[in-house]
């Protein structure tokens, strides 16, 4: 019986081995946090995404005041002090900084829960996957066929932004802040709206706290 019980046990360590294995890899790969922004996680990848954006304006920036083109090692020589890559990073953050205000306001309106990077790649999939199929039904759809990951971040944030604004007016209007727009045409009203969201923003982004995950911020290169 020993023989029998030894084996026994080794079949049933093996099998739930491999079965926390199987379970650690679905769970898929973990991504390295570059740095918070008022406490809130930035993804490496998220990161990524507004460093690539910045490419081309970084670049204008360095051709405008050092006559500098882009080429093998542009993105690391130093010009008077100004080195392309870590200005790129800068840009990216301070895009990003800009971002999650308005999603932390979002979230402090109760307009959104999650703010995770995870989480809205799963959702990019799933629009994708609701669109594809709608397709092969027949069925109207708005936009893109397929959104690309920068496209539907757009998207995403655009929407959360006009309903952000909405409830920012109602909130000026009901302590009486939209008593000096009266009087103004529509178009007014909407300019002096904006003009009140953008100062918000600005206040916001003044606030914000950055806390940087040093040796993974100085990593992040473009892609």
């Amino acid at each position: 019986m020993k023989p029998i019980m030894i084996i026994l046990f080794l079949f049933i360590f093996v099998a739930t081995g491999c079965s926390e294995w199987q379970n650690h890899s679905l769970a898929g790969p973990s991504y390295a946090t570059v740095a918070y922004i008022n406490d809130v996680p930035i993804d490496e990848r998220e990161f990524q995404l507004f460093l690539n954006d910045v490419k081309a304006q970084t670049a204008g920036h360095f051709k405008k005041n050092y006559n500098a083109d882009d080429s093998a090692s542009f993105w690391t020589t130093s010009f008077q002090g100004e080195v392309p890559i870590e200005k790129a990073r800068q840009l990216a953050l301070e895009r990003l900084k800009e971002v999650k205000v308005q999603q932390l306001l979002a979230q402090e309106y109760g307009l959104v829960n999650d703010l995770s990077y995870t989480t809205f790649l799963e959702n990019w999939a799933m629009e994708n996957q609701r669109r594809e199929k709608a397709i092969k039904n027949n069925q109207v759809i708005y936009g893109p066929k397929q959104y690309d990951e920068r496209g539907y971040y757009t998207y995403v944030f655009s929407n959360l932004v006009l309903k952000v604004q909405a409830v920012f007016q109602e909130g000026t209007a009901s302590k009486g802040g939209d008593t000096a727009s009266n009087g103004l045409t529509d178009d007014q009203k909407q300019r002096t709206l904006d003009a009140s969201y953008a100062e918000k923003v600005k206040q916001l982004m003044d606030a914000a706290q950055v806390k940087l995950v040093d040796h993974i911020y100085h990593e992040m290169m473009l892609q």
